[in-house]
């Protein structure tokens, strides 16, 4: 029996779910090539936004921070012939799940130069530390209005913390 396609992934846009016009870009973790693939339409070594989404649409499983809430109604609202059939699992729900006591967690771990307005949270930044795969600050720093490579190299480091942060709750998924 093959193992299931499984993609970890994460995009970047224009804006806010209730205002976003556009994907700027995806970044693509094939758990089966071990590899990080990326898409936008900047043209260059990267594919097209749209080969990305045929990724998704035929994978078994796809993977992503709170995909459910966010990547996937914005893929859909920019793109609205996009459709899967794949399992979803979002990793914020996991952490939700499994961490509701994350305040508690953090204190007891008091995790080396994380800021304290990141203890308890189940933001991917949060992750980042917790996980040493610092997510970077781009966000924090530029607008989301036009595509760069600081925004396309920081969706990757987002898809890095994701797939961590994912081998993190297949460890206890299989304790359960």
């Amino acid at each position: 029996m093959s193992e299931k396609q499984m993609l970890v992934f994460d995009c970047e846009t224009n804006g806010l779910l209730h205002d976003l016009s556009e994907i700027h870009c995806i970044a693509i973790f094939d758990s089966q090539k071990e590899e990080t693939f990326v898409f936008n339409n900047q043209g260059g070594d990267c594919y097209p936004i749209t080969e990305g989404l045929h990724w998704l649409s035929n994978a078994d499983i796809i993977v992503g921070h709170n995909s459910v809430g966010f990547d996937i109604p914005a893929i859909r609202k920019v793109y609205s012939w996009f459709d899967t059939d794949a399992d979803i699992i979002d990793t914020l729900v996991l952490s939700r799940l499994y961490h509701p006591n994350m305040m508690d967690i953090d204190k007891r771990r008091n995790i080396p130069r994380m800021p304290l307005q990141l203890y308890g949270r189940h933001s991917l930044e949060s992750y980042g530390y917790r996980l040493g795969e610092y997510k970077g600050d781009f966000g924090k720093t530029s607008d989301w209005k036009e595509w760069s490579q600081e925004m396309q190299d920081y969706c990757v480091q987002d898809v890095n913390v994701t797939t961590k942060l994912l081998e993190h709750f297949k460890k206890k998924i299989c304790e359960s």
